[in-house]
């Protein structure tokens, strides 16, 4: 079973869908999960894992409603408050009302402080954690730091998302990067394989980042890695059926281990409600 961890929806349609930015962001574009699954079937891909985008806010329904037409195909990971005093009660709705599969935290869009000190966002991980709900996180390797403690502190799995964002062109060697694999320890901590042209140094196949993506594989196991295309941005400096045929041939995994980072270990987190 091939499952991809990552990726995005939406479409052009506010009085149904309203736009609710809270990173600037609004797309021009279109990405309906109907294209998606085209995508995915000619691929060979089986489930996705559909990760709330930004420009819809808090407001989970285009994802609920795309799950619920093909609920064999994709699991949902939702955006709810995580500063807010209901953030919590957000959560609890809908792992009980539509049995999300995770939330995801975008760290990115406030300093490490506001994380570290705000008592609803520690509430939110705590209810998480009771739920036995993963979080994925947004963020850079300034906020690593942050991401061991609360880790270690509520025992919740952690996905971090897009291998942490490293700098570009890193290097294993890079110190930032080596503070990510030194999480590897925390056993709760998984990485998403994923959004590399965040990182690379080069154009598409990314190649310089398969020694970022050995060490990491080799640092957590790949019971904890997974592949995630970043659909749709993956389609505007590459294609979808390019990447997963470069995860196949190009990222020097046994068969084994294949297995776990294109399906396995998401699997295991996601597909297991």
């Amino acid at each position: 079973m091939i499952i991809d961890s990552h990726v995005h929806v939406w479409v052009q349609d506010p009085d149904h869908y309203p736009w609710q930015p809270i990173g600037g962001y609004v797309p021009e574009n279109e990405a309906p999960a109907e294209k998606l699954l085209a995508l995915m079937d000619a691929a060979g891909v089986d489930g996705a894992v559909l990760v709330q985008p930004t420009p819809y806010g808090w407001d989970n329904s285009y994802l609920l409603d795309a799950a619920g037409r093909y609920p064999d195909r994709f699991r949902c990971v939702c955006l709810v408050d995580p500063l807010a005093e209901d953030g919590p009660d957000d959560l609890r709705r809908l792992v009980g009302e539509h049995r999300i599969a995770g939330i995801r935290i975008n760290w990115n869009i406030h300093p490490a402080e506001v994380w570290l000190t705000n008592a609803h966002h520690h509430s939110l991980w705590k209810t998480a954690s009771k739920l036995e709900v993963p979080i994925c996180l947004q963020l850079t390797p300034d906020y690593l730091h942050l991401l061991g403690g609360m880790a270690e502190e509520y025992g919740v799995r952690v996905v971090v998302d897009h291998l942490g964002r490293p700098v570009k062109a890193a290097s294993p060697s890079n110190a930032q990067f080596k503070a990510l694999l030194g999480l590897a320890v925390q056993e709760n901590i998984f990485v998403k394989l994923s959004g590399l042209n965040y990182y690379s140094g080069e154009a598409a196949p990314y190649r310089d980042v398969c020694p970022l993506i050995e060490a990491v594989c080799e640092q957590f196991g790949v019971q904890r890695c997974m592949w995630g295309s970043d659909y749709p941005f993956v389609q505007d400096h590459w294609s979808y059926s390019e990447l997963l045929s470069t995860v196949k041939d190009d990222w020097n995994l046994s068969s084994e281990h294949l297995g776990w980072v294109l399906g396995g270990t998401a699997s295991r987190l996601w597909w297991r409600q």
